[in-house]
């Protein structure tokens, strides 16, 4: 595995949503989708053509303890209503590089958002919280006071990626992600 920094380098736009402990079926359900609406496995590039043509898809898998959906080009993972519908009994992350600054952060306990930001406001959430997120926040130099002015967007979202890889312990595939077909759902609204 190779923790997730790395997205930014092989997705112009993403929207990465992790829910910890569940299986893939379970994900596609609290997503609001029945699970025979799963697509046959599709490639990053197939997945990228049918967001472009049809609708915006979802790439699905787990990685240890997280299941994940990972969109190129759309955004309905980072949707509050979402992440409070997957997050009941567990929790969720979400991270959404839309192609232009900022790269925003959202993380989900038991239905309710926590925690809501992109970086350059980092400061706020570590005046506003306690704890161990805090902590990381501070440690992983997104925060003292806060994003130092003229930080270039790219390292504030590394720094941003690499925070989720170590306080939550996620990784995922990189060349697998990059080069393999992954089960894939079509999006549409719920």
């Amino acid at each position: 595995m190779d923790g997730i920094h790395w997205l930014p380098e092989d997705f112009d736009a993403y929207c990465l949503l992790l829910v910890r402990g569940l299986d893939v079926n379970e994900l596609v359900v609290r997503l609001g989708y029945d699970p025979r609406a799963v697509m046959p496995a599709v490639t990053a590039d197939e997945a990228f053509e049918h967001s472009m043509d049809t609708a915006p898809v979802a790439r699905l898998g787990t990685a240890g303890d997280w299941a994940f959906s990972l969109e190129q080009w759309s955004a309905e993972g980072m949707e509050a209503k979402t992440a409070r519908r997957v997050s009941v009994g567990t929790e969720c992350i979400a991270v959404l590089n839309s192609g232009m600054p900022p790269v925003w952060f959202m993380h989900a306990v038991d239905g309710e958002v926590v925690a809501y930001f992109e970086p350059s406001d980092a400061q706020e959430v570590l005046d506003e919280s306690q704890g161990q997120l805090t902590s990381d926040l501070v440690a992983a130099g997104l925060v003292a006071a806060g994003v130092p002015e003229g930080t270039a967007e790219e390292s504030s979202q590394t720094l941003l990626l690499k925070l989720v890889e170590q306080h939550f312990g996620v990784e995922l595939p990189r060349a697998s992600l990059k080069s393999e077909p992954f089960p894939a759902l079509a999006l549409t609204s719920v």
